[in-house]
């Protein structure tokens, strides 16, 4: 009686190991797909499927935007998944890159530089440094662009020297380091700066030119001859008669909290924020508030910002945050130059405004697309 109810024992605990067996098999596990931003793009595949099942996750992006990776690192899409367990995926969606470069004139087409240029005599640090420049040689100092197109230094360019720990970024005209124009000049002399009564373009009196420059962009120090400073001619090409696919070459605008003039791309037609009183200087920098989310789209696509950094005479510096003047590379006569204001060169037909060469101004340089 023992021995027949022990396999009738048996028997029910294999019947029902069997149905746990088999309804293991059956069982299903959730996949759930999503996208980094919903307004960015949106992920299809996700559901209740079988162990073993073989899925397909499709990441779709919207206008504007691109597929970037999964969370996990995987670049597949679309991607194929095997069911083993309980997942989730994340499409990373990021902002469509485009070809960001600037016409400045019919046939010439420039990349800007990530930033203003900045000089200091230890970068920023306590030891003294050298950078190599164009005649094989170095020379005292770093150069680099700043971290952010909002930054600038402002009433500190008043410390400027030769020893100052601190960055500069206010220069007088043409003072690249070569044949003694230093970047820490303060003289008040005009014939002390630049090239004699000519163009600073193509030679070693162009800080780009001249020197090599840490770009925090790429994490390297581009080489001597990378980047130049735009002519009068390309200043006012870029600003007043360049075609875009936005129609829109320029707006005054606070970005950050930071007053300036944006230029838009030629080929990007999405800049992701409304810009108001475009193409004119005659407005306020009120005109259009830009805060961290919409910069950083606009950034991403190409749009260039120049803070209005004032500027210095002497060790005397004045109108930071509201008066934006940089440089070019045009020799107008001994005692100026022409330049970039944001005040004058958008309303005057001529192309420029000029100053005195030994006015300390932003240069901001670029590259030309190859």
């Amino acid at each position: 009686m023992s021995k027949i109810f022990n396999t009738k024992v048996l028997s029910i605990i294999t019947i029902v190991m069997g149905m746990m067996l088999l309804n293991s098999c059956k069982k299903e596990f959730t996949i759930t797909v999503q996208s980094n931003n919903e307004a960015w793009g949106n992920v299809i595949g996700g559901g209740e499927y079988k162990k073993g099942t073989i899925v397909q996750l499709l990441a779709t992006p919207a206008t504007g935007y691109q597929f970037g990776k999964w969370d996990d690192g995987n670049t597949d899409n679309p991607r194929s998944i095997t069911v083993e367990k309980n997942a989730t995926y994340t499409a990373v969606f990021v902002i469509e890159k485009v070809d960001a470069y600037f016409s400045v004139s019919a046939t010439n087409k420039v990349y800007f530089s990530p930033g203003n240029l900045q000089w200091s005599a230890t970068n920023g640090g306590s030891t003294p440094t050298t950078h190599v420049v164009a005649d094989s040689a170095t020379a005292a100092g770093t150069w680099r662009f700043a971290p952010n197109q909002w930054d600038m230094i402002g009433s500190a360019n008043s410390n400027i020297s030769s020893t100052y720990t601190g960055w500069i970024d206010l220069f007088g005209w043409g003072t690249s380091g070569y044949n003694n124009k230093y970047p820490y000049m303060t003289s008040i002399s005009n014939t002390e700066y630049g090239n004699g009564n000519n163009d600073i373009s193509n030679t070693y009196y162009d800080w780009g030119v001249y020197n090599a420059i840490y770009n925090p962009k790429t994490q390297n120090t581009d080489a001597p001859g990378t980047w130049r400073t735009l002519t009068e001619h390309e200043w006012e090409y870029l600003l007043n008669t360049r075609p875009t696919a936005s129609s829109i070459r320029y707006a005054k605008a606070t970005v950050w909290g930071i007053v300036g003039l944006i230029i838009v791309p030629d080929s990007c037609s999405n800049i992701y924020y409304p810009l108001n009183n475009v193409n004119t200087s005659s407005v306020t920098y009120t005109s259009n508030i830009i805060g961290e989310a919409d910069w950083a789209k606009m950034e991403a696509v190409g749009c260039v910002f120049l803070p209005a950094t004032g500027y210095r005479i002497g060790t005397s510096v004045d109108h930071v945050g509201s008066y934006g003047v940089y440089w070019s590379s045009t020799y107008y006569y001994i005692s100026g130059e022409y330049n970039l204001d944001f005040y004058v060169i958008v309303q005057d037909s001529s192309g420029g405004d000029y100053r005195t060469r030994y006015r300390g101004e932003s240069v901001r340089l670029v590259r030309d697309v190859e």
